[in-house]
């Protein structure tokens, strides 16, 4: 179950990810931020939910998806 947890806050924040993109690069600053307010915190729903957060820490740093 904690598996499915982090695996859906994983593929969230990659969406919420590529949303932020899109948002600065159509010159939405203000929206891109508050994306990556969203992202931040599925990033953290993430890490709460391995109880190996290092090696999530370790997939963070690369782009897990695209969706």
């Amino acid at each position: 179950m904690m598996d499915e947890r982090r695996d859906v806050a994983l593929a969230i924040k990659s969406c919420l990810d590529s949303l932020m993109s899109d948002a600065a690069r159509c010159d939405l600053g203000d929206l891109a931020h508050f994306i990556s307010l969203a992202a931040l915190a599925a990033e953290d729903a993430a890490a709460a939910s391995d109880p190996q957060t290092a090696r999530l820490k370790a997939m963070m740093a690369n782009d897990v998806g695209h969706c």
